[in-house]
């Protein structure tokens, strides 16, 4: 097996629906999904990705299954105000196209722990989902801490934190942004049933690519979890439309899909075997995701799509 950076599996576990520049015309809009998983394909061909998390609509994810099976696993988003959350996580969870289920215990708006979550509304997601293994993303905006009860009550249930468990903006409230909360992140390490997903770190950078500042903060999380319980996701989708770091070209782009990759991929702080894990490798075992197909593309020459030139008429 090689060594070489070339020769990682690439899995990243949050993507969020891609939009056009400009609106879609209105004869295009009932292709809206396939516009999108097109897109995200696209971009993530383009960088390398072999595998991404849909963290989206139903009709993405079970598109993405349907065009290219196994390489958009579904993550399902349950609200909380759902009439009858344990028959929809049982309904979920028969869906061959989903992988875990995502609960938004945190507001994005405030940066707060939802009161519905102290009130036990998320409880039946957590009891059913422990019953039937559907493993499950928290987006908690800087509430991490509120997580650990939760394992203690559902020590078979898988959780993963999204984030590195701060509030990031573009989402949350920028003021709500910093490395605070990180330090009830690591005291979730106890519970072996918590994993993280190693998010939006540039975003708390005060310099540019290649965000060399959060590696303390970095260090620190692979020491208390290890390698094998942190994955890498990007939410390119949100990074690319953030202001910091500005960078130095006079159109805002954000934070890229190639920078949010590389800064990892491309260090000289993680072995390979370390990088082999967080790229990729910790997300195939805990999902127990199929293997990379030939079939994924890249897309043909769009001239070797064309039909051949017909004879002039004479």
């Amino acid at each position: 097996m090689s060594n070489s950076i070339e020769s990682l599996e690439i899995i990243d576990v949050q993507i969020h629906e891609p939009w056009p520049g400009k609106p879609l015309d209105e004869s295009m809009k009932d292709q809206t999904a396939l516009w999108q998983v097109e897109l995200a394909r696209e971009a993530m061909d383009a960088i390398g990705v072999d595998i991404a998390f849909a963290v989206t609509s139903e009709a993405f994810y079970n598109l993405g299954h349907e065009r290219f099976p196994g390489r958009f696993p579904g993550v399902h988003t349950f609200f909380h105000n759902h009439p009858d959350l344990a028959s929809e996580v049982r309904r979920v969870k028969a869906n061959p196209a989903v992988v875990a289920g995502r609960a938004l215990v945190g507001d994005f708006i405030n940066a707060k722990m939802r009161p519905e979550f102290e009130q036990g509304v998320f409880e039946p997601i957590y009891k059913t989902a422990e019953e039937v293994g559907l493993p499950i993303f928290n987006s908690t905006h800087g509430g991490c801490k509120n997580i650990g009860p939760v394992a203690e009550r559902y020590p078979n249930l898988t959780l993963i934190v999204d984030h590195i468990g701060v509030a990031q903006h573009p989402v949350s409230p920028p003021v709500a942004m910093s490395w605070g909360p990180f330090e009830d992140l690591l005291e979730l390490a106890k519970y072996p049933n918590v994993h993280v997903k190693l998010c939006g770190a540039p975003l708390l950078s005060q310099e540019n690519y290649p965000y060399k500042d959060v590696w303390p903060n970095l260090r620190r999380l692979f020491d208390a979890f290890g390698y094998e319980r942190v994955m890498w996701g990007s939410d390119y989708t949100r990074l690319r439309s953030a202001d910091l770091p500005k960078g130095d070209r006079p159109r805002r782009r954000g934070i890229t899909y190639g920078e949010n990759l590389n800064y990892l991929l491309h260090t000289d702080l993680l072995t390979f075997d370390q990088k082999k894990q967080v790229l990729g490798g910790s997300a195939r075992k805990l999902f127990n995701l199929p293997p990379i197909s030939q079939d994924w593309g890249p897309p043909p020459m769009s001239w070797a799509m064309m039909p051949p030139p017909q004879p002039k008429a004479k």
